[in-house]
């Protein structure tokens, strides 16, 4: 069936400027305006997360804050001590932990994290009762009846405005092809298709006359057909059906490899000319669907969309809970049952967990 033709409008600029794609393209300034944020750059996150907590943490919560952030450091250093293998995942595990309280009593969600549970419980399922194979993670809301606050639900409420509603289940075997370092080693020990496509570049468009703002996403045709993905089965399984709608593209890559353009079914009406202030809501529309890579060259950052199967979908989380998540399940086997963690590194999967969680150390950076 024939492609409708894209949406005519202009590349948006602001100050002159093409916008690159951001989690945090702007900020407001005292008169309620949006300006652009400056791209930054640092060899020592820890100093910025350092930052960050000491200009925008509550007072009253700042020192827990901080003190939780010393020893999320403390913590880091020991997971990546080359020679201390055998308690990396459990160090990892606290580290992210302690990084999740001090990213939540920054953002104001909580006063104290004083008498803070995991919000987890790793189970196995019977009668087979394997590792990893019949794992599943209990989460629970927060607080529980008791009154006492659940890591895993507090740090969902602070990443996407909404905790868990009920207890739920996640499947470990699930929960790790959504790791996104390693993934290709989970796909080859699953005998599985990828599932990870990169997103080739975002783009904000403008028209000028009706001042609505939208964006256009593109992808690598053949980053699809080599996993045999159709454009619209690309569209339902990576949660983009919502909002987006494939539009006739004749645009390549620098390599000459054919691109595919996704452009946004309804755009933003911006009521002034004063673009900006309407891009961090434009960029958020499809924030909660995208995954990140953190580099040290350019681009810096990467994008990608995840390629769910249905049957799968209650069990798909946010890259950084997800993330959370194993480093919970690794860690608690670690802790309790490191007799067993054999049974996970010897495994074909394996070489995705070795790679897996020790990449994944740098993508708290992303927030």
């Amino acid at each position: 069936m024939k492609l409708s033709a894209a949406r005519v409008g202009e590349r948006l600029r602001v100050n002159n400027k093409l916008i690159p794609y951001s989690f945090w393209p702007t900020k407001v300034g005292q008169k309620g305006n949006a300006s652009l944020q400056t791209l930054l750059f640092s060899l020592d996150p820890w100093a910025i997360i350092d930052q960050a907590i000491k200009t925008s943490c509550p007072s009253a919560a700042k020192p827990e804050a901080l003190a939780c952030m010393a020893q999320a450091r403390d913590f880091y250093e020991g997971a990546i001590d080359t020679q201390r293998i055998a308690a990396r995942p459990l160090a990892l595990y606290y580290c992210f932990m302690n990084l999740v309280k001090a990213f939540c009593l920054t953002r104001a969600t909580k006063p104290t994290f004083d008498k803070a549970q995991h919000g987890l419980a790793e189970k196995l399922r019977a009668p087979s009762n394997r590792e990893l194979t019949d794992a599943f993670l209990s989460a629970f809301p927060s607080p529980n009846a008791n009154g006492v606050l659940q890591n895993f639900s507090e740090f969902m409420l602070a990443l996407t405005g909404t905790g868990l509603p009920a207890h739920h289940d996640y499947d470990v075997s699930i929960l790790l092809p959504q790791i996104l370092p390693g993934h290709r080693l989970w796909s080859y020990a699953a005998n599985k298709k990828e599932r990870f496509i990169a997103v080739h570049d975002i783009r904000p468009f403008l028209d000028k006359d009706s001042r609505e703002l939208w964006l256009n996403l593109y992808f690598v045709s053949d980053d699809l057909s080599r996993i045999g993905v159709s454009g619209k089965d690309f569209l339902t399984e990576s949660c983009l059906s919502t909002y987006f709608a494939q539009v006739a593209c004749s645009e390549t890559d620098s390599s000459g490899r054919t691109l595919i353009c996704f452009q946004q079914i309804a755009p933003i009406v911006c009521a002034t000319t004063k673009y900006a202030n309407k891009l961090q809501q434009l960029f958020d529309i499809i924030r909660p669907i995208l995954w990140a890579t953190v580099a040290t060259v350019p681009p810096y950052r990467r994008h990608y969309v995840y390629l769910r199967p249905p049957a799968e979908a209650p069990h798909v989380l946010p890259q950084l809970l997800s993330i959370y998540a194993l480093a919970y399940y690794f860690g608690s086997i670690t802790r309790y049952r490191p007799h067993h963690f054999p049974a996970i590194t010897d495994s074909s999967f394996g070489p995705a967990f070795k790679t897996s969680l020790p990449a994944s150390r740098n993508s708290f950076c992303i927030y």
